[in-house]
C-alpha cells in the first residue's frame, strides 16, 4: 500500500477527504430518507431497504472475515477517527457506493444525473484506497457485493425471482424478522447492536410502507419546488424526532439494546409512513386512496 503515497497530491487530497464523507452514516442517514421523500417512490421506494440491508450484510462480512485495515500510518481520512474503526474487508463505502449511486444511475433518465452518479460511485470507492484506509482487495470485494445486491434487486423488481414473488405482501416483514433472529445467533462477535439497529430500522420502514401501500398510497407532487420543500420538511422532522427519542431515553433507565430496537423501529416507520402522513396533511403529498 506504500505506492499510494506516490499518487497523493495536496490539491486533490481535500477533494477525496470530502468525497469519502458521502459514504459515512452521518450523510447516508440523511440522504437516503431525503431521496425517499423527494424522488418518485414508484421507482425509488426499494432504495432505502436495499441500502439498510446492504449495510447490515456488509457489517456481518467485516465481522466474519476480521481482515485488518492497512497500517494506520497511511491513514489520512479525517472522518475515520470520529467513528469506531471496523475491519477492512469488504469496504462498506465501496459496497454502498455501488448500491446507491448504481441504483440511481440505472433508474435515472437524466444524462447529467447518470454522470454524477457514476462519478460518485467511482470516486467514493477510490477515495478509500487514496486515503489509506482500505487496500485494493477491500474495495473490489465491496464493489462485487454491491453489484450482487443491485442484480438481486433488479431481478426482484422485474419479477424475475419466481419463488420470492409468490409471497404475499405481508410476508417480507416476517422474513426480515426471521433473518434478524438468525443473525443474532450467528453474528461473529458479541456486539449485536448493529443487528438490532439496522434490523429494526428495516422492520419499521417495511411496516410503514406496508400500511401506506395498503390504505393510503401517498404520491409526492410533480412540482420540483414542492418536492424539495417536502424533503426538507420531512428531513427536519426526522432530525427532531431522533433528538427527541434520545432525550426521552436519557430519562429512562432502559437497556441499550432495547433503546436501539425502539428508536430504530420508530425512525424507520417515520421515514415510510409518519412523514408522508404529515406531508399529506400539509397538502404536499397526494393520496390515491
Amino acid at each position: 500500500m506504500e505506492w499510494v503515497l506516490l499518487i497523493r497530491s495536496p490539491i486533490i487530497t481535500p477533494l477525496f477527504q470530502y468525497i469519502t464523507w458521502l459514504g459515512y452514516s452521518d450523510f447516508l442517514f440523511l440522504f437516503i430518507p431525503f431521496c425517499y421523500w423527494f424522488c418518485d417512490r414508484k421507482i425509488y421506494s426499494a432504495l432505502p431497504q436495499l441500502v439498510f440491508i446492504s449495510a447490515l450484510l456488509n457489517s456481518f462480512a467485516k465481522s466474519l472475515f476480521k481482515d485488518p485495515r492497512p497500517d494506520d500510518s497511511l491513514n489520512i481520512d479525517p472522518w475515520l477517527n470520529t467513528f469506531d474503526p471496523s475491519f477492512g474487508f469488504p469496504s462498506g463505502h465501496a459496497h454502498l457506493a455501488v448500491v446507491i449511486w448504481g441504483f440511481i444511475f440505472l433508474k435515472s433518465n437524466n444524462i447529467f444525473i447518470k454522470a454524477v452518479a457514476m462519478f460518485l460511485l467511482v470516486s467514493v470507492s477510490f477515495s478509500r484506497i487514496y486515503l489509506g484506509v482500505h487496500d485494493i482487495g477491500d474495495v473490489i470485494g465491496g464493489m462485487i457485493l454491491g453489484i450482487i445486491s443491485l442484480l438481486f434487486i433488479e431481478l426482484l423488481l422485474k419479477n424475475k425471482l419466481f419463488l420470492l414473488n409468490q409471497f404475499d405482501s405481508k410476508y417480507p416483514g416476517l422474513i426480515y424478522l426471521l433473518l434478524i433472529i438468525i443473525l443474532l445467533f450467528i453474528w461473529p462477535n458479541d456486539d449485536i447492536s448493529i443487528v438490532i439497529g439496522l434490523g429494526f430500522l428495516i422492520i419499521g420502514f417495511w411496516l410503514g410502507q406496508f400500511i401506506e401501500k395498503r390504505s393510503f398510497e401517498f404520491n409526492n407532487s410533480f412540482n420540483l419546488k414542492l418536492k424539495f420543500i417536502s424533503g426538507i420538511i420531512a428531513l427536519v422532522g426526522f432530525i427532531f424526532l431522533n433528538q427527541l427519542i434520545e432525550k426521552l431515553f436519557s430519562f429512562i433507565n432502559a437497556h441499550h439494546l432495547i433503546e436501539t430496537l425502539i428508536s430504530s423501529t420508530i425512525l424507520g416507520f417515520y421515514i415510510s409512513f409518519i412523514s408522508l402522513f404529515i406531508l399529506n396533511y400539509l397538502k404536499l403529498q397526494n393520496r390515491d386512496k
